[in-house]
């Protein structure tokens, strides 16, 4: 009896907590980037990038009008924050600008969307407020001051950052957005100094209307039209990659070059010159501390391998895909740091080297030279690190093609050289 008992607790606990993150989520979850009062002051806007919300709010009573989401207005595969937020003159529409330069026109009583277009709608706006009012920040609190009437209030920030805010055009209250977390939103009155939150505990109407305008219904299409094109087409290049990847792999490969000497991985630095240095000089086996290796790119397609340090990209080394999209790489025969790992003769990984490094690209029918302690080779190991291929992609971008394929080089490797 005592255990059932225990359960129902834990049970009456679970379902409480469920219902308080419930009715916190109704407002929003993440960081707010924008509050906006109404002409009137009875009302206030609010943005999350975050959770890619607008919610519009009572200012007095707290209560949650409406809550819409922003991603309707935005491309497939590409969110835009938005940036600006103005209120009509009448208060019947609030209007937003992306930073893709794009308008959005919201119907102010229902939330949704009534037109998105290039250029600023033909609508009258509330730009602006009494040149009276000034706000300023300090550590941690806000200062209001009104030059006509010389009153000033001080009001302590509700955030860590005090960087959201927006004051009534009547110039009694003070709204700040939450964040680091917090996602409510902090409305002071100046004069009395009382304050409330809007967290979205109280709503006034269901959030998600069951009816929508037709140019939501249009644009979640669309949207879901592109979102398919898109994922069909990387579907083809995924598999195309696959064949392509276990074509090519073969043609990049390792060679030995000669023994010499080679700079402490330790005293590297995080920006180097590529030009040959110590790759130029041969020593006998008993006088050299390093073997220098030549890593070859004798694909079609150029390949990001792990660099420890970082080599600024010559213009003048490049490779032109069929769309003119162009990727600079490393010239031929430089000289670079390879970040590779180490691992024992029977193939497991052996803790080596740094925790940090870069990458650069190796360019179609070139290679380059790179060193390794003699010590490391030692007792059958090898030294080992990944290589991807590069390619273009519909969208005019370079981006991975295919999975990291792995190269060795070891003891063994050394024994079978010309």
């Amino acid at each position: 009896m005592k255990t059932l008992f225990l359960n129902f607790l834990l049970l009456i606990l679970v379902h409480s907590i469920s219902a308080q993150k419930s009715k916190l989520s109704a407002g929003h979850t993440h960081d707010i980037l924008a509050v906006k009062f109404s002409p009137d002051d009875n009302q206030l806007i609010s943005y999350s990038w975050g959770d890619g919300s607008l919610i519009l709010w009572d200012a007095r009573s707290g209560y949650l009008l409406w809550k819409t989401k922003t991603e309707l207005v935005q491309r497939a595969n590409e969110r835009y924050n938005l940036q600006e937020f103005f209120w009509s003159d009448d208060g019947q529409f609030i209007v937003t600008k992306s930073e893709n330069g794009t308008y959005q026109t919201w119907d102010a009583k229902t939330g949704r969307i009534v037109s998105v277009s290039e250029n600023s709608p033909n609508i009258a706006l509330k730009i602006g407020r009494a040149k009276t009012l000034s706000v300023t920040k300090g550590s941690g609190k806000f200062s209001v001051t009104n030059s006509e009437t010389k009153e000033t209030f001080t009001i302590e920030s509700f955030s860590r950052t005090g960087s959201v805010y927006d004051v009534s055009y009547d110039g009694n209250l003070l709204a700040e957005g939450g964040s680091w977390g917090n996602a409510a939103i902090k409305i002071t009155e100046l004069r009395t100094g009382k304050s409330w939150l809007l967290d979205g505990h109280l709503n006034r109407q269901p959030i998600q209307s069951s009816q929508r305008s037709e140019l939501e219904i249009r644009l979640t299409q669309e949207r879901r039209q592109r979102q398919a094109l898109l994922s069909e087409a990387k579907g083809q290049r995924d598999k195309q990659a696959a064949i392509d990847s276990a074509n090519f792999k073969e043609q990049v490969y390792i060679t030995f070059e000669h023994y010499g000497d080679m700079t402490d991985p330790g005293e590297r630095r995080m920006v180097e010159s590529d030009e040959p240095n110590k790759s130029t000089v041969n020593k006998s086996v008993e006088d050299a501390n390093a073997i220098w290796l030549r890593l070859h790119n004798n694909s079609p397609l150029p390949i990001r391998i792990p660099t420890q340090s970082i080599y600024l990209p010559n213009p003048k080394c490049f490779f032109e895909f069929s769309n003119r999209k162009r990727i600079l790489g490393l010239c031929d025969n430089r000289e670079i740091s390879i970040w590779h790992g180490l691992e024992g003769k029977n193939g497991k990984s052996i803790p080596y080297g740094f925790d940090f490094g870069s990458s650069a690209i190796l360019l179609p029918n070139t290679s380059v030279l790179f060193a390794v302690p003699r010590e490391v080779l030692k007792n059958g190991k090898a030294i080992r690190f990944s290589f991807i291929f590069q390619k273009d992609t519909d969208e005019d971008k370079v981006e991975d093609y295919g999975d990291d394929i792995v190269l060795r080089f070891g003891q063994s490797d050394l024994s079978k050289r010309k």
